[in-house]
């Protein structure tokens, strides 16, 4: 099973969350690959708060080109969640849509699991039209979390992080990983 774990982190909750993913698939001796979304130029917070006022607004992204995604069986994406739009993420969202279209019959699509770091509101909104549009391409997502900055900051969301992980763990190898509800 390969795994990519793609995220994109600006004030680096997004990152701490993954870096604690990775570091949960690593120690279960899962082998992971990491690209993190790093826009070619780095704007000023209130230009990106501009940008983000935009609907499916992409923004270009470093290496994203590269990105071999029929290599994969998952990827799990993490994103912050901006005003309407965070571009970056909206550029390797559309590299989703070019694959999911460019797919040869018979190859099927990876499955995805999200999750969003936030600190405002109006978080289950913007998750919902995220999942939505990349549901629309073909993919599944089997599951997503959102994380509060406040959380993460106070290490309050460790149990969360650790169901989450526990997901993307028995969709692996459900036979190795009892998943208890809280």
């Amino acid at each position: 099973m390969r795994i990519l774990l793609v995220y994109f982190s600006r004030t680096g909750n997004t990152q701490k969350v993954a870096n604690l993913i990775f570091e949960r698939l690593r120690i279960e001796k899962i082998e992971c690959e990491v690209f993190k979304i790093e826009p070619i130029f780095d704007l000023p917070y209130l230009l990106w708060l501009f940008l983000s006022f935009v609907p499916s607004l992409p923004f270009p992204v470093k290496s994203l080109k590269f990105l071999k995604l029929e290599k994969f069986d998952i990827v799990i994406l993490g994103t912050p969640k901006w005003t309407f739009n965070c571009p970056p993420v909206t550029s390797f969202i559309y590299k989703l849509k070019k694959f999911s279209r460019s797919l040869n019959t018979g190859k099927s699509l990876p499955k995805i699991f999200l999750f969003l770091t936030y600190g405002g509101f109006r978080e289950e909104v913007y998750l919902k039209k995220l999942v939505r549009k990349i549901e629309d391409f073909g993919f599944e997502i089997v599951a997503f979390e959102k994380f509060k900055r406040s959380e993460i900051q106070n290490n309050d969301f460790l149990g969360k992080l650790d169901r989450f992980c526990n997901l993307i763990l028995s969709s692996i190898n459900p036979s190795d990983f009892d998943i208890a509800e809280p």
